[in-house]
């Protein structure tokens, strides 16, 4: 006669299994956070004219362009606001609040995938505007992402929305780095200020005309110094690219390091243009939040094998 179940063993692994569930959702909603921040960037971006409005000026004019614009930015503060919400009380699957939660996404993965087009298309012969489909692919893919997931949570849908999000990361390294290495004006615009944040503006500090000439040569060795990073760090994206790609691989010292250069490189924004800028930093959340969501949820899969 087989042995019963111990009931206390069975109780264990109930726990542990909620537990596993709990981190699951924990994971989840910082996917949710990460969209809900980046959406509010985009928000305050439509303070000033958005590429859809650019594209559309000639065909339609000015006054519809605008208003388009405010009744955008109106509807993503709301959406966004929604979007937390839904995050907290977590409706169920087939809920009118869940479908409102999965139409914002979609309108959310349209919006961003459409910007990185049109701005491609608005700025013809520009080459570092032709890379803005692939430089801004973890902004539509992390929305999309999150629709997929809250709305088919299989686990072999999971495994195929990790490749999306891989892709995603993948796709900004890619533009990044190729602006990188073409040496970008704002990209060397970037580590110029950040440098004189952290160690003076010489410029602006100069008093007298001597100190005017070594502020010069300063700043000379400055614009140098950025202009020679900058390949480096074009070649450094690269591999971490091919490292992400990887099949069958999730190395995730690779992930943790492309999130912290992401926070880095975004954070950026703001040490070289001002506080003022915070919503350039918002905007580029997903360029760091999406590997380190990506490097959580390696966690919880290794967590899953070892708990087994």
């Amino acid at each position: 006669m087989p042995p019963s179940p111990n009931p206390l063993k069975l109780e264990e692994c109930f726990i542990k299994l909620h537990d596993l569930f709990v981190m699951s959702n924990r994971i989840l909603f910082f996917l949710r956070l990460l969209v809900l921040i980046q959406f509010l960037g985009y928000a305050a971006k439509l303070d000033g004219p958005s590429a859809l409005n650019s594209f559309l000026l000639v065909s339609m004019g000015d006054p519809f362009v605008s208003i388009f614009d405010r009744a955008v930015q109106v509807f993503i503060w709301f959406a966004c606001t929604a979007l937390l919400i839904f995050g907290i009380v977590n409706p169920s699957v087939h809920s009118m609040a869940r479908r409102i939660d999965f139409s914002i996404l979609g309108l959310f993965t349209l919006w961003s995938f459409s910007v990185a087009i049109l701005s491609w298309i608005i700025n013809p012969g520009n080459p570092f505007h032709a890379t803005d489909p692939a430089g801004h692919a973890v902004r539509f893919a992390a929305p999309l992402a999150l629709l997929l997931l809250t709305a088919f949570p299989e686990k072999g849908n999971i495994r195929r929305v990790e490749w999306l999000l891989r892709w995603g990361v993948a796709g900004t390294f890619v533009g990044h780095g190729l602006c990188a290495l073409w040496l970008k004006p704002s990209f060397v615009d970037l580590i110029i200020g950040t440098m004189n944040l952290f160690l003076g503006d010489p410029v602006f500090t100069a008093v007298s005309f001597q100190d005017l000439e070594e502020a010069l040569t300063i700043a000379a060795s400055r614009q140098a110094f950025a202009e020679s990073a900058l390949p480096i760090i074009a070649i450094q994206d690269f591999i971490l690219v091919a490292l992400l790609l990887l099949p069958g691989k999730r190395i995730k010292t690779i992930a943790l390091w492309m999130a912290v250069w992401g926070f880095v490189t975004a954070t950026s924004r703001m040490t070289a243009y001002g506080w003022d800028h915070w919503h350039d930093l918002a905007l580029r959340i997903c360029n760091g939040g999406v590997p380190l969501f990506l490097w959580a949820h390696w966690n919880s899969l290794e967590s899953k094998k070892i708990s087994s």
